[in-house]
Order: structure tokens, then C-alpha cells, then sequence
């Protein structure tokens, strides 16, 4: 039921004057309001209604319409507990307006329908868009944000993942961290305390290491983040969204800040990510960012180059220039060396032909061709 307006009394701290809606029931949500109850009369409605106070100022609340958009892949028990922990906790918030669209990547199994959340108060919709084939979850949220650009209004997005993973509770915090900012800007969840076996957190700093000297830049989050709905009109255009969406923003050069989130764990089920899909997504990071890595991979490869020439002149001038004898392996490693590195260079001037060839086409690009991808959107639960 949306609250019309709230007004201010001299006594009876706030009062909500609110749309009646079906069963002459009133929903309140209150966060810091209070309320005077007494029971009247009030037409048809009956029941208890707020006492009118004497009204001395009227205050308008602008209602954020937020929407939350998660890829599922089977996880259908976790993602409605998700749902109904993320209603729990918006319900603290009562200028925000959520909508959740569930992205069905691919699953094998259906939503059964006693599972489905009901009697929601703060979620205003939960809606599912079918895919007609598993994409992975990066090309799914792709696909998910080009749809919501042309067949979606709101104010600004949520995504999140539907494991449990991302904590519904940390959803506030990315919306207060946006509301901070002078201007529209997008707030990333950065990743402190992970749940990973030791293993997984080892690969995954190698990788953080890996990225940061082949892009410059140092990536600490993932998915979870907030965005403003007019940043979609920018990162629907980008080809990388296909394949890493955390990279493709970086590259995209829009505004946004990290706020601190910790890992939870996940609500149901078993992760369905493998070590090959692991190390996938890292190098789809990594490509996002190709004509830098390429760059920087070719500037590695000639430094390398460099000093092997001035060993190997070194090399060269003790044994000209001294009486000093070179050990008898030093001209094999030195040979092996001149042949890797004119591999290594070789192969860096193919990547970098590569990637001046991919510039000049275009590929897949989101806002024109997600449409292929979806088979229909259906809609789980309204109020």
C-alpha cells in the first residue's frame, strides 16, 4: 500500500495518511515514525485508524523504486530465502520501493509454487526471466541489465547473487553509501571477510596480483553492487558486458565507490562453480581490459628483451676483455633465453594483432541482442 504523504503533529509525532488498499486492511511500515492509535469509525473501513493530530507541517518522502536482479541457476530454495530476508529487512526503509527480478539461467528444475514468498510487505513484485539456455552467470546479468533497460523504470539497480552469499542487510548499506555522493554514483560491495576454503583465497590473491599489473587497476569486488538506472544507457553498449560485468564497469570509466561487505554463507545448496568456470571468469576479467593487458604485456616483453641483452653483452665483454672464464653452460642458457624471449615476443605482437582486429568489430552487444536469449518474463508474486 504507498504511503501518499506524511504529516507532523504537535503531539502525536507522525502520522501516515495512506491508501486503503484490498481487504480494508492498513499496512504501516515504520522505521523511526511514531503512531497514535484510537478506535473510530471510519466508514466502510472500520477497525483502527490513526487519530488525526492537529497538523502543523507536511512532509514529503521521495520514494526510491529500486530494483534487484539476481542470476539463478536451480538455487531456487536460496533465492526465496533470499527474497524473504531481503523483504524483512527493507521493510525498515520506508522510501524505498523494490522490485526483484530473478534471472533463470538455464535451470533444470522449476520453481514450485508452495515455495514461492507470499505476504510480502516491502518487495512490490518478484519477477523471472527465463533464458532459453544456461549462459553462465556473467552473461546472464548481461542480458538481465539490457532487458531492464528497454522493458524496465526505476531509479536504480541491485545485483546481487541468489546464493545468500551477498547479505540482503548489506543492501542498505550500498544505498546509504549513494546517498552520500554529490552526484549519481555507483557503490561497489568490497570483499573483507571471505568464507573460501584456504585453497580458493590463495588463487584468488595470485589472481588479484595478476590483474593489478596487467591492468593497473586492483579489483576487490564482484557483482554486488548499486547502480544509478541511467549507467545502464552506458554499460548496455559495451561488448565486455558479455562476458565480466565488475571488469566492463571499471572499463566504462563511470564514477562509483567501495564500501566494506563480508562474505556470508550460502542459504541452501551446493556451489555449482568449478575450478574450470573459476579460472574462465578470471581471464574474462583480465580481457575485458585487452588493449592494456596487450600493452603491458608487450612493454614486459621488451624490458625482459633489454636485459637479456645486457647480460649477454656482459657475458661477452668478460670474455673479451678479461682473462675470466665463462662457465660452459653460460652460451646454452643464454641461447634458450634469446629463444624464449623471441617466442614471448612473437607471440605478444600476435595478441596485440589480435586484439587492433577484434576493435574493428563489433560482436555481441547487449541492447541488440539479449533479445535472442530470453524466452519470457513471468511474474511469481505481486501485491
Amino acid at each position: 500500500m504507498p504511503v501518499k504523504r506524511i504529516l507532523e503533529g504537535p503531539s502525536s509525532g507522525f502520522w501516515a495518511e495512506a491508501d486503503y488498499g484490498r481487504h480494508n486492511r492498513i499496512a504501516w511500515r515504520t522505521c523511526d515514525f511514531k503512531f497514535d492509535f484510537k478506535r473510530r469509525s471510519v466508514g466502510n473501513f472500520g477497525g483502527f485508524a490513526p487519530a488525526k493530530p492537529k497538523l502543523t507541517k507536511e512532509l514529503h518522502i521521495e520514494l526510491m523504486r529500486l530494483v534487484i536482479t539476481m542470476p539463478v541457476r536451480n538455487d531456487w530454495d536460496a533465492a526465496f530465502q533470499l527474497c524473504r530476508r531481503m523483504d524483512a529487512t527493507l521493510r525498515q526503509v520506508p522510501d524505498i520501493r523494490a522490485r526483484v527480478l530473478l534471472i533463470d539461467d538455464g535451470s533444470t528444475t522449476c520453481p514450485v509454487q508452495k515455495d514461492i514468498p507470499s505476504n510480502l510487505l516491502a518487495l512490490e513484485r518478484i519477477s523471472m526471466l527465463e533464458l532459453r539456455r544456461n549462459l553462465g552467470h556473467q552473461r546472464a546479468i548481461a542480458v538481465a541489465l539490457a532487458h531492464l533497460r528497454q522493458s524496465w523504470e526505476a531509479d536504480a539497480l541491485v545485483v546481487m547473487d541468489a546464493d545468500g552469499e551477498d547479505r540482503p542487510e548489506d543492501i542498505l548499506t550500498l544505498v546509504g553509501a549513494a546517498k552520500k555522493a554529490a552526484a549519481p554514483t555507483a557503490v561497489f560491495a568490497e570483499r573483507g571477510k571471505r568464507l573460501e576454503t584456504v585453497t580458493f583465497r590463495a588463487f584468488y590473491q595470485v589472481y588479484r596480483a595478476l590483474h593489478h599489473v596487467l591492468t593497473g587497476r586492483d579489483i576487490r569486488f564482484g557483482n554486488f553492487s548499486y547502480i544509478p538506472w541511467t549507467y545502464l544507457d552506458t554499460l548496455v553498449v559495451f561488448p565486455e558486458l558479455w562476458n565480466h560485468y565488475a571488469a566492463t564497469f571499471l572499463k566504462s570509466g563511470l564514477p562509483y565507490v567501495r564500501v566494506h561487505a563480508d562474505r556470508d554463507k550460502r542459504l541452501a545448496g551446493r556451489s555449482q562453480m568449478s575450478f574450470v568456470n573459476l579460472v574462465m571468469h578470471g581471464l574474462s576479467g583480465l580481457f575485458a581490459n585487452q588493449e592494456v593487458v596487450g600493452t603491458r604485456v608487450l612493454i614486459i616483453v621488451l624490458l625482459g628483451s633489454v636485459l637479456l641483452l645486457v647480460g649477454l653483452a656482459s657475458v661477452l665483454a668478460v670474455g673479451m676483455f678479461t682473462r675470466l672464464e665463462s662457465p660452459s653452460w653460460s652460451a646454452t642458457l643464454v641461447g634458450l633465453l634469446i629463444i624464449v624471449l623471441a617466442q614471448a615476443l612473437i607471440a605478444t605482437l600476435g595478441l596485440i594483432f589480435l586484439i587492433t582486429m577484434n576493435r574493428s568489430q563489433l560482436g555481441f552487444l547487449p541492447i541488440r541482442d539479449y533479445a535472442y536469449f530470453i524466452r519470457q518474463e513471468t511474474t511469481l508474486f505481486e501485491r
